[in-house]
């Protein structure tokens, strides 16, 4: 329209009155004649505005209340916010949340696995007599830095292969699931693309973004040909559409919720190539203080959409004063460390998530952990259930059938599931239940507590005594 905008006016005139005119993704729209006025908009907007006057209707389709600079939609319609005055509602005629897609059956449900990382940040020494120093955290706790973390092929390489071993695990399944990975920068997406073709040498992956020739073909083929992974930047986004997509590994640092639930939502779309029930979206994703946000914006099925196309943080500016010298200081490493699981119903931590993964691979299941787990923990409440008393025998009973000895790394396993029941039974006895809006953060704190008391995590308790000294830490909590 931009390019050929007399031909759009002069059919608009000509037609006037009797034409129905549809803006879709009405956030790209700016509500300005003049763009380069410095008042923001786009000169579509300016011309959708003027189409307006001719059309008998306007039908805007958005998938966010507000343009990416947080300014009106074009044409639309606000309210004041009941409970904020400094905030503004759109007026809308319908909407559709993530919560309407899984009730009508045309969006998954989904498995988040959020993956950790031990960061080292180094301050180097300054005029003020401060020698260098290094400060240590998890990701999980702080997010600040998190370009330079997924940067580290210590982080993002742990990713890459959880997102390789969960579209293996979907191809057992069908054979046409395929999985999607978006990368911060082109440079990002060429690092990715080329660790997967020397690690997975027999993986079909196909790399596109915007600054190669081809790169829109290369789209379309993906969703037609016999592929397993696509590595982009934000290609695959807004309108792409490919069902058999059923794993995604987020690599970007935008956290604006709308951004991601866009993002995932290439792996929510129900394909009609198996029954809807039986379909699951795959997350892979870091396990920073954003990305737990969205989680809880998942499962609050508080939809909004996407609010911005990049991210647009403000930094607080402090007043005019005089110039002071900051410390200078950089990411000297981040490793990938834990990784945890979340679904739509239930959490689990790093150490049930691991004990269920190693069960899994053991018997080589295809199901998402989240989903063994609740059936591990049907089949004990099963076991549980009270047994009919036998009846006396004449016979003498036989003698019982002597058990081999279980090995350490059966007897590693039975400490670290009674360790996990024990945390789960202290929260209990504290009131903190499973589907809690707290339980997952008071388990991780449980757990740490244990870790901490008996200085090793179920990942490193690779001997019996580590094992046993974690379950009796875990029988010490108060």
């Amino acid at each position: 329209m931009v390019t050929n905008e007399s031909v759009f006016l002069e059919w608009a005139a000509k037609h006037q009155g009797r034409f129905l005119l549809v803006a879709d993704e009405a956030q790209f729209c700016g509500d300005t004649t003049d763009p380069d006025a410095g008042e923001g908009g786009t000169r579509a907007g300016a011309l959708i505005k003027q189409m307006h006057e001719y059309a008998r209707h306007t039908l805007l389709l958005t998938g966010t209340p507000n343009r990416a600079d947080n300014q009106r939609l074009v044409l639309a319609d606000y309210e004041p916010h009941p409970t904020d005055p400094k905030r503004e509602v759109l007026v809308h005629h319908a909407e559709a949340k993530y919560s309407n897609g899984i009730a009508e059956g045309y969006l998954r449900k989904f498995e988040m696995r959020l993956t950790n990382a031990r960061v080292s940040k180094r301050t180097l020494a300054d005029d003020a007599g401060r020698g260098d120093s290094v400060l240590e955290y998890n990701l999980s706790d702080d997010g600040s830095e998190l370009v330079p973390v997924l940067r580290d092929e210590k982080t993002w390489q742990p990713l890459v292969d959880d997102v390789v071993r969960a579209i293996r695990d979907k191809q057992k399944f069908h054979a046409s699931y395929r999985g999607l990975i978006s990368c911060m920068q082109q440079q990002d997406a060429k690092k990715v693309y080329k660790y997967l073709q020397q690690r997975y040498p027999d993986l079909r992956v196909a790399l596109a973004v915007s600054s190669d020739t081809g790169a829109s073909q290369v789209l379309q083929d993906f969703k037609v040909k016999p592929m397993d992974l696509l590595v982009t930047v934000r290609m695959a986004f807004i309108g792409y559409d490919c069902k058999t997509i059923t794993v995604v590994g987020i690599l970007t640092h935008y956290r604006d919720g709308g951004h991601l639930m866009q993002l995932i939502g290439r792996g929510l779309r129900v394909w009609d190539g198996t029954p809807a029930r039986e379909q699951t979206c795959l997350i892979v994703a870091p396990d920073d203080p954003k990305m737990q946000g969205f989680l809880d914006l998942l499962r609050e099925e508080n939809d909004r959409g996407l609010k911005v196309l990049e991210e647009r943080e403000q930094e607080e500016r402090e007043e005019p004063g005089d110039a002071v010298q900051e410390e200078f200081s950089y990411i000297d490493s981040a490793v990938a460390t834990t990784t945890r699981a979340s679904s739509n119903e239930l959490d689990m931590d790093a150490d049930e998530t691991l004990m269920v993964e190693t069960l899994k691979r053991a018997v080589d299941a295809a199901e998402d952990v989240t989903k063994l787990k609740q059936i591990i923990e049907m089949a004990g409440m099963m076991l549980k259930q009270p047994t009919p008393v036998p009846q006396p025998r004449t016979e003498p009973e036989p003698e019982p059938p002597t058990e081999a000895p279980k090995t350490e790394r059966q007897q590693i396993a039975d400490f670290n599931s009674k360790t996990s029941d024990t945390i789960r039974q202290y929260l209990y006895r504290g009131g903190v239940k499973p589907g809690d809006a707290g339980y997952r953060d008071a388990a991780m704190k449980a757990t740490a507590r244990v870790n901490d008391a008996a200085g090793c995590t179920a990942a490193n308790a690779n001997t019996v005594e580590k094992a046993s000294r974690r379950f009796r830490a875990a029988l010490a909590l108060k």
